[in-house]
């Protein structure tokens, strides 16, 4: 593995980090995150954290759904409006 003070090659007195040396740390970042977790453990991740917190949030913020149904066939009466929460 590859630590950041191999990368940085510049000198002493400069603290300027060049866009090489940005970009190349950055795969480091990378390539150490998927060594770890993998690819395919990222996805799922997301996919937990969506169904957990984000459909439920959906749910809560969405109003509520009236639903009518119309005489069908029944001689022209119409129920009573259906709430579904």
């Amino acid at each position: 593995m590859i630590i950041a003070d191999d990368v940085y090659m510049g000198d002493e007195e400069s603290d300027e980090i060049t866009a090489d040396i940005w970009q190349e740390g950055c795969w480091i970042v990378i390539s150490s995150y998927f060594d770890e977790k993998g690819l395919v453990r990222q996805q799922l991740d997301s996919f937990d954290e969506f169904i957990q917190m984000n459909v439920q949030r959906i749910v809560e913020d969405t109003p509520p759904v009236e639903l009518q149904a119309e005489a069908q066939h029944r001689g022209g009466v119409i129920e009573v409006p259906v709430s579904v929460n």
